[in-house]
C-alpha cells in the first residue's frame, strides 16, 4: 500500500527548479508563459510574436517592425472585452487598443502608442520567473542603424526548429485565455470540464435567481491547451512527443488516470472530472485497441507523476491552480494524502495493473 513516505517531498527543491531541472529550451521557453509571474498579458503577446518570427531568418527585429505583430495578438484578446491587466488600473496601451477596436482612433495612432508604451517593461521582464529566477535567454535589447530592437538569440532559433514549435501557440494561447478570464471576475471561478466537447468552462452567474438560467457557461480553453505545457508536450505514461492539435497523427487523447467507471463504486462523489486527475496521454497508451489504458487503473508509479504534474500547475498562477488547492487541499501533504485516498480507494475496485509497452523517456 501506498504512504506517505512513497512521495519524494521532503526537502525537495520547489517545483520551478523541478520543471527546469531537464535544461531544456524547450522547457525554459515553456517556463517563461507558464509559470512567469504576471501583472500584465503582454508577456503572452510577445512570446506569440517571437514565434512568428521563425518565418524569417533576421537576427535583428526593430521595434518599428515588430509592433504591427504585438499590437495584433493584443488586439485579439482586447476584443473579447476580458481584462487583460490585474488590479483595477488601465494602461496607455490597453485604452489606446480600446479606442482603436471602436474606430475612435487610426490605426496609424494605435501603432505609435503601441511602440511608445508596449515594451516599456515587457522587453526586461520577458525572462523573469517566480522567486527572483529567470529562464534561459531567448533575445536581448540592441540597437541596429540607430533603430531599437531585439537581438535573436540561437536558443531561439533552435525553438523554431523545436519539434515541440507546432504546440507552442496554443499553450500559450490557453494560459492566457485563463490568465484575462481569472482577472475578469470578482470571485474565484469553478472550472469545470465537459467530456463531450473537451472544453474547460465555468458558470458565471447573471442574476440572484435560483432557476436554470441564473449562470451563463462561459468556455475557458480546449483542455488540451494549459495541460500540454506542463507535461512538456510528452505523453502522461510513455513521455512520447504528443500534439494538441487536431487531426494530426499524434493528436493526444485527454485521460482520466483514474478512470471515471471507478466512481461506480462509491457513494461519494470522488471527483474524478476534475483537473487534477485529467492527464494528455497519446493514443496507444490511452485506447484500449492499441493495448491502452482505457478503463485500467495504472500502477502506482503513475500517482507520484501526477502529484508532479500538479505541483507545476499549481506553481502558475491562473484558476486552475486555485481550483486544484481548492479541490486537493492547501498544504503539499494534504494533496499528497488526497491522491492517496483516492487511488487506494480505486485499488480496492480494481487492480492496478496497466503501464505502456514502451517507455520513451524518464520524467517530464
Amino acid at each position: 500500500m501506498l504512504t506517505l513516505n512513497h512521495f519524494f517531498y521532503k526537502n525537495e527543491p520547489g517545483f520551478m527548479s523541478a520543471y527546469l531541472s531537464d535544461h531544456l529550451l524547450e522547457s525554459n521557453f515553456r517556463s517563461i508563459f507558464l509559470l512567469g509571474a504576471n501583472t500584465a498579458t503582454y508577456k503572452f503577446a510577445l512570446a506569440k510574436s517571437l514565434l512568428k518570427l521563425s518565418k524569417s531568418n533576421a537576427t535583428f527585429v526593430s521595434l518599428d517592425d515588430l509592433t504591427p505583430i504585438y499590437a495584433n495578438y493584443l488586439l485579439e484578446h482586447v476584443k473579447t472585452g476580458k481584462r487583460q491587466l490585474s488590479g483595477k488600473g488601465t494602461a496607455k496601451l490597453l485604452n489606446a487598443l480600446n479606442l482603436y477596436d471602436q474606430g475612435q482612433i487610426s490605426e496609424e495612432l494605435m501603432l505609435n502608442i503601441t511602440r511608445a508604451e508596449g515594451f516599456k517593461y515587457v522587453l526586461d521582464a520577458f525572462h523573469n520567473l517566480p522567486k527572483k529566477q529567470k529562464s534561459l535567454s531567448f533575445f536581448e535589447k540592441g540597437i541596429q542603424d540607430k533603430k531599437q530592437g531585439i537581438v535573436l538569440h540561437d536558443n531561439l532559433f533552435e525553438i523554431f526548429q523545436s519539434q515541440d514549435f507546432s504546440n507552442f501557440e496554443f499553450e500559450i494561447e490557453g494560459r492566457w485565455n485563463l490568465v484575462e478570464s481569472a482577472w475578469s471576475e470578482d470571485q474565484l471561478i469553478n472550472v469545470k470540464y465537459d467530456t463531450n466537447t473537451e472544453n474547460l468552462y465555468y458558470l458565471k452567474p447573471v442574476s440572484n435567481n435560483s432557476f436554470l438560467n441564473s449562470h451563463l457557461r462561459t468556455n475557458l480553453s480546449k483542455v488540451r491547451y494549459p495541460l500540454n505545457g506542463y507535461q512538456k508536450g510528452k505523453c502522461f505514461y510513455c513521455l512520447k512527443p504528443i500534439s494538441i492539435q487536431s487531426n494530426q497523427e499524434n493528436t493526444c487523447d485527454v485521460d482520466h488516470l483514474i478512470p471515471m467507471s471507478i466512481q461506480f463504486g462509491s457513494m461519494y462523489d470522488l471527483q474524478l472530472n476534475e483537473v487534477w486527475n485529467l492527464v494528455l496521454a497519446c493514443k496507444e497508451c490511452n485506447r484500449w485497441q492499441d493495448g491502452g489504458k482505457a478503463g485500467n487503473l495504472p500502477q502506482k508509479k503513475f500517482l507520484d507523476r501526477l502529484h508532479h504534474r500538479n505541483e507545476y500547475l499549481i506553481e502558475s498562477n491562473h484558476p486552475l491552480k486555485e481550483n486544484i488547492i481548492l479541490a486537493t487541499g492547501k498544504m503539499v501533504k494534504d494533496r499528497i494524502d488526497f491522491l492517496l485516498k483516492r487511488y487506494e480507494f480505486a485499488c480496492t475496485i480494481r487492480k492496478p495493473s496497466w503501464e505502456p509497452k514502451d517507455v520513451f523517456g524518464d520524467v517530464f
